[in-house]
Parts: C-alpha cells; structure tokens; sequence
C-alpha cells in the first residue's frame, strides 16, 4: 500500500499534517517507506494526545506520540514545526510532505547510510 493511501487511511486532516522522513520517497516512487513520521499542528497534536489512542514518548528530547508504525511529532528538531516546514512543503495528492531539498539536508545531518542512499535517489530523482 502506498504512503499516500496509508495516510489518507488514518482520517487525519490534510491541512494539519506534514509527512517528513522516507514518506517523500514513497510518494515518488522511489522505495517503500515502512513507517510514517508526521509533523502536525500543535492542535492536533493535542487532540490526538487526549484521544488517549496513542502512546506518549519522548525521542532525540521532543515529545512523539506513537500508535503502530505511525509516529507524530510536534517539530523535526529545534526551529522546525508545522509552521516553518509548511512554507516550503510540496503537496501531493492533497498531502503535504517536507520539501525534498530540505529532506536532503536533514538526511545529510544524520549520516547514515540509508540517508546516503536516500539522498543519492532523492537528487537522481529532482535532476530529472
């Protein structure tokens, strides 16, 4: 199943989420994403956390919650929240993911080695 029918699944509203990690080279076709990351609103982050369908954790010391292979979060790093990703998000399908040059960066930071793959598929991809 694709990431975009995975998320349109959880019922979320489209104008309070944005999907970061991997999910961008899901929409393009690249490789699967096995998990969801979302940046939302801090209103929805509230409403879902009182919804009690969620678990409450914290990791990299930002607040997540957490309910099978979905995880929501506040911001992606310091400086980072819905408000700032927002400007620059690219929509698809009337999802809104983190800019791809941006996911390139935050990908470079972390410097693993499945980032390196993804950013060698992501700049393949934008060149064309």
């Amino acid at each position: 199943m694709s990431i975009l029918t995975r998320i349109q699944a959880l019922g979320l509203p489209a104008d309070q989420i944005i999907v970061i990690g991997s999910g961008l080279l899901d929409a393009y076709g690249l490789r699967q994403a096995n998990d969801i990351d979302l940046v939302v609103t801090a209103e929805l982050f509230a409403k879902l956390s009182a919804s009690g369908s969620y678990e409450e954790g914290v990791k990299y010391g930002e607040p997540y919650l957490t309910r099978g292979d979905l995880e929501v979060w506040l911001s992606w790093g310091e400086g980072k929240d819905f408000v700032h990703l927002n400007q620059k998000a690219e929509t698809i399908q009337g999802i809104m993911f983190v800019n791809p040059q941006f996911l390139i960066e935050q990908k470079r930071e972390r410097g693993t080695e499945k980032d390196a793959n993804d950013i060698k598929l992501l700049e393949e991809y934008l060149r064309g």
